[in-house]
């Protein structure tokens, strides 16, 4: 079976070296500076609702969405495996862990699907790192 990793990270540790496509998310304006979020991850509610307040945070995953749609089975019908999408903000916490968890959830949905042929994995490699920027 197939897989398809779709990872968080953090762009001031570096951008995972075995990634197929990264994707900047520093576009939307960071949790980080509002202070009851700075302590939370893009796992959590009160930040997921700050960063999809923004419209291009809807805009970009659209986009996203468009785009991985049409790579996905053409990647895998290349013979090409695992597929790595990363997603990257400065730290790796907020902005990227959230777009992550909205591209898996997507994903993971259609995976599901027995016809579909490929799973799903998702990894958050910054997410616990010292986070002062």
């Amino acid at each position: 079976m197939e897989m398809l990793i779709l990872s968080s990270f953090g762009f001031k540790y570096g951008v995972p070296l075995d990634v197929n496509y990264a994707f900047d998310v520093r576009f939307i304006p960071n949790p980080f500076y509002v202070a009851e979020l700075k302590p939370l991850t893009g796992m959590d509610e009160p930040v997921k609702k700050y960063i999809e307040s923004f419209e291009d945070t809807g805009a970009f995953l659209a986009s996203s969405i468009f785009f991985l749609d049409f790579v996905i089975p053409r990647y895998f019908k290349a013979g090409r495996r695992p597929l790595h999408v990363a997603i990257g903000c400065t730290g790796g916490r907020h902005r990227s862990v959230a777009v992550t968890e909205w591209l898996g959830g997507h994903y993971r949905k259609i995976s599901s699907d027995p016809g579909a042929g490929f799973s799903v994995e998702l990894r958050h490699r910054d997410i616990g790192k010292d986070q002062e920027v």
